[in-house]
């Protein structure tokens, strides 16, 4: 993927030109980042494009001067072909050699012993940031015993050495490359160590993610960019955009608070300009305040940051946040001899999607230099942004990292499938504070206490060609308030050709639940006519949330971008809100007509 190598050495001229601003800025300046390569043998299947190589020339670029670096690869064996050691050109130099070592696959995956190995060598003077880029999958050399020794070593990773590290102050941050990775393993190891975990099974996607770790270790100010459109007041010393898009599109054009105009092929020899397939980054220095404009194509990871003596610092923020749960955010604005700006500012907090759509906001009250405020609790987990935005009437900053949103409790299936295994994620739950619910199609069953922090649900037996929901909820006290959260709802047989959705609010008590095949399967539904008319308005209504989000999710990326740049222009959402209630409408009709046509056909309940 050679537009992977030039947006490293592009990004590395976007750090390097700030290199003194990110070191003023930042206490991490100094971090110790060391990467982690799998190349065990299920590498060359759940990689298949090679992004592990791309992924370390991005790195490389990546990482900025004066930063440690180190680099390990595992699979059966553990090896450290670069010690770590300060970035420079060398550096550099070296690392982008061992590119075929990647691709030298071994039979095994021994994440544990890549974990030691990496984070307990020799420490520097910086935090030590562990980047882990595998498929996940747990796979240790064993005989007869082997399926016995993959989950203990599975079980040392999650309950003795991300404790340890926690402790050590040791982060790890988990990509994976694939689908089909131990996404569990991944997120516990992540979440009890600080870091980020994600999925990245596509160039954008393991773009976004290592922006997001890397910004997360190295932050930087920014100002919002929307509608191809920023702002730049006059402390700014300069400002470097990096701006994506499609491939093949031409270079977008800047324009000047004053109209002047700026190309790839026609602007001052002080403005650096990169343009490649993917991506421009532009860097302009002693920048005229005023509305900069970008006409072309902006894609929506794209940012503009910015080198300032004025800078938006925040306390300490979280990699991750609890479903339910809120999070308290502090921060200030401060210049380098410690003053405040004149003009008063207004602070917010905000999580954001990847994509930049708002979920959650709240002002942050003024306490002295400091604004504190509470950011309501997610309702919904993933991957998300959690923003700090500080504005006057002559600036905007703002503070921008990755987190994962998880369930507090976290579900899964035993291997066996008769039992459904449950463990506190958040760290201050326990069997004492916390009261946990089992339903099953209308049925409750008993949720039994295994440990401190764990609870076992026991399955009833069931049809094995029928897939059924399993709801738990959870009824959680800390500091005298009870947090009632509904947890991710847990597919039971999700590869059955039948899925039984779960049970109305408004469903009389003892009525059959209505069958509804899984998706890619011929299993025909009973129709509208034979359900009834209320039952068939009343589950039209329940699910015209999911019906509206399915096609909002249907949109083109390019144009969901487009509509959030506008979600601020009330005509912008009139016009939306009456084109998304005529395709439900649509929809619904196109489904009622076509039930119409198709026979009666009923199924009885399997469970």
């Amino acid at each position: 993927m050679q537009w992977l190598m030039t947006v490293s050495l592009a990004v590395t001229l976007l750090l390097s030109a700030s290199a003194q601003a990110q070191r003023s800025a930042s206490p991490r300046g100094d971090a110790d980042v060391r990467l982690v390569f799998d190349v065990s043998g299920s590498m060359k299947r759940n990689d298949p494009e090679r992004l592990s190589g791309s992924a370390l020339e991005l790195f490389v670029g990546l990482l900025p001067s004066g930063a440690q670096g180190g680099l390990w690869t595992f699979g059966s064996e553990v090896d450290n072909p670069l010690p770590p050691a300060p970035v420079d050109d060398a550096w550099r130099e070296q690392a982008l050699a061992l590119k075929p070592a990647l691709a030298a696959y071994q039979q095994y995956t021994d994440i544990e012993a890549a974990i030691r190995r990496a984070a307990d060598a020799e420490p520097t003077s910086g935090p030590r940031h562990v980047i882990l880029l595998t498929d996940g999958m747990v796979d240790i050399p064993g005989g007869a015993d082997k399926a016995a020794r993959d989950a203990a070593s599975r079980r040392r990773l999650i309950e003795e050495l991300a404790p340890r590290l926690r402790d050590e102050g040791v982060v790890v941050d988990a990509i994976a490359f694939s689908a089909h990775a131990d996404r569990d393993l991944l997120e516990t190891l992540a979440r009890r160590t600080g870091g980020l975990a994600t999925v990245a099974e596509d160039p954008d996607a393991l773009l976004r993610a290592l922006m997001d770790v890397v910004e997360r270790i190295f932050p930087r100010d920014q100002v919002p960019l929307a509608q191809g459109r920023f702002p730049i007041d006059k402390t700014v010393d300069g400002f470097s955009a990096l701006l994506f898009h499609d491939p093949g599109s031409p270079a977008p054009t800047l324009v000047a608070p004053d109209g002047q105009r700026y190309s790839v092929d026609v602007h001052p020899g002080s403005i650096r300009w990169q343009h490649q397939p993917r991506f421009d980054i532009i860097h302009v220095p002693s920048p005229n305040a005023g509305e900069w404009r970008i006409e072309g194509e902006v894609g929506p990871d794209s940012r503009v940051s910015v080198d300032s003596p004025l800078a938006l610092r925040t306390g300490p923020l979280p990699a991750t946040l609890y479903q339910g749960f809120e999070t308290p955010i502090e921060a200030r604005v401060t210049t380098p001899d410690g003053a405040v700006p004149e003009s008063p500012l207004a602070l917010r907090a905000e999580l954001r999607d990847i994509d930049g759509t708002l979920r959650q906001s709240v002002a942050l009250a003024e306490e002295g230099d400091l604004y504190r405020g509470v950011l309501p609790a997610p309702q919904v987990t993933g991957n998300a942004r959690l923003v700090v935005v500080a504005r006057n009437d002559e600036l905007v900053r703002e503070r921008r990292q990755a987190v994962n949103i998880l369930a507090p409790i976290h579900a899964r299936v035993a291997e066996d499938g008769k039992r459904v295994l449950l463990r506190a994620e958040h760290p201050r739950l326990n069997a004492d504070n916390t009261q946990l619910s089992a339903t099953l199609q209308g049925d409750s069953l008993p949720v039994v206490e295994t440990g401190a922090t764990s609870w076992r649900i026991d399955l009833p037996t069931l049809d094995t060609d029928v897939s059924v929901p399993l709801t738990v909820t959870a009824d959680m006290t800390l500091n005298g308030r009870t947090h009632h959260v509904i947890l991710p709802v847990i597919r039971l047989n999700p590869g059955a050709s039948t899925r039984l959705d779960g049970a109305s609010l408004d469903r009389p008590p003892g009525r059959a639940e209505v069958l509804a095949p899984a998706p890619g399967t011929d299993a025909e539904t009973p129709t509208d006519a034979a359900r009834g008319p209320a039952a068939t308005v009343n589950d039209w209504l329940a699910h015209l949330p999911d019906e509206a989000q399915a096609l909002w999710q249907a949109v083109p990326p390019r144009l969901r971008h487009y509509v959030q740049q506008r979600r601020d222009d009330p005509l912008a959402w009139v016009v939306w809100g009456v084109l998304l209630l005529i395709l439900v409408l649509g929809v619904y009709a196109w489904r009622r007509a076509r039930a119409r046509r198709r026979p009666v056909k009923r199924e009885e309940p399997h469970v």
